[in-house]
């Protein structure tokens, strides 16, 4: 017996339908091709609570060649889905369960724990509502957060969004083979005692946060229980790059700029910049390049971390630092490491002087 795992769809995310869509196509495609007996989605099938009719209809019909296909499709709720409402009411047909409560679902040799989501639940609750049943395999299904690793535990913290947290104590009284999990966004496979431990990660990247490779997990019980990943790419992916104003100013940089055109396809871009630059210049400048790279559908998110030029000038300290560097890159062959050190020099210089006029 085969099933497919894949979770976090977040269909209907503004700003990201078509992406997301595509997305599940391709994930369908998959399904298609594989033929699993069960194909499980460990929550947020959709953004949130209130998703639109329309949708849902147009979810239910992707999944119908599947379902026609022999498969089964069991839907477990992700926090997304019940917020502010009930995303999945509705969707329930033949070949297509929803589980709301704690159910164990047989296929095969194969015994499904279906844990739904409730936020005020931790590991300890699935624990007391275990059923001990007998089956090969024993597969369990929830959308939690598992906290004992520090990647997992920072991001989800991060977000505020420590929901059913897991612990490793908890996976081992659990005891599954396999644990289907979803909520945490990147790709994670781990082991803990005897227990596989997996999440997919959202189909499309939807964060700077999320910059792993897409997959979907296909399982095999069988004499051995094997856990493949499948790649399914993304359709646009989040990059961060760094730019550094040099002793030549800001047009200096649309080699760089032109460079990351060239090479970075369809996506989302943080751009930090760093140095001096008069405030005024550096914005108009900013708005240049956001408007050339959007043209290359590169949607850019500024990080300004740049020094006002015209601080610099009204300040005594800093116009002498800047003229020390300036002295000692002239008789350096490494000029860049003395603006590199005027750069940091006057980003200390400026932090204490706003700390002083805090206090």
């Amino acid at each position: 017996m085969r099933f497919l795992h894949v979770s976090d769809l977040h269909l209907g995310r503004k700003g990201r339908e078509e992406d997301i869509w595509r997305q599940w196509k391709k994930v369908v495609d998959i399904a298609l091709e594989e033929r699993p007996e069960v194909f499980l989605i460990t929550g947020d099938v959709f953004d949130n609570g209130e998703a639109d009719v329309e949708l849902k209809k147009t979810f239910c019909c992707s999944l119908q060649p599947v379902i026609e296909q022999g498969t089964e499709v069991l839907i477990i709720p992700g926090n997304h889905d019940l917020r502010q409402g009930n995303a999945l009411a509705g969707l329930e047909k033949a070949g297509l369960k929803v589980f709301y409560q704690y159910d164990v679902y047989f296929i095969s040799e194969v015994a499904f724990h279906l844990f739904p989501f409730a936020s005020n639940w931790t590991g300890q609750d699935l624990v007391k509502m275990k059923k001990e049943v007998k089956a090969r395999y024993q597969i369990g299904a929830a959308h939690a957060s598992y906290v004992a690793l520090p990647e997992i535990f920072a991001d989800l913290g991060d977000s505020q969004a420590i929901h059913l947290p897991l612990t490793r104590e908890d996976i081992m009284a659990l005891n599954f083979d396999y644990f289907a999990l979803g909520h945490y966004h990147n790709a994670k496979h781990w082991q803990v005692g005897n227990t596989q431990c997996v999440y997919p990660g959202s189909i499309e990247p939807l964060s700077f946060k999320e910059k792993e490779k897409r997959c979907v997990f296909l399982v095999e019980c069988g004499e051995k229980l094997k856990v493949t990943s499948i790649p399914i790419g993304c359709q646009r992916f989040y990059a961060e790059r760094i730019l550094q104003i040099g002793p030549q100013g800001l047009d200096a940089l649309w080699a760089k700029i032109e460079e990351l055109s060239a090479h970075l396809g369809p996506c989302f871009l943080r751009l930090t910049l760093r140095g001096m630059a008069e405030t005024v210049r550096c914005q108009h400048w900013q708005s240049q390049v956001s408007a050339f790279l959007e043209k290359r559908q590169i949607k850019v998110f500024w990080q300004d971390e740049t020094v006002d030029l015209g601080w610099i000038e009204e300040n005594t300290l800093a116009k002498q630092f800047l003229e020390s560097c300036r002295q000692r890159g002239k008789k350096s062959p490494d000029k860049d490491y003395w603006w590199r050190v005027f750069y940091r020099g006057i980003g200390l210089l400026r932090q204490c002087q706003d700390a002083y006029k805090e206090h």
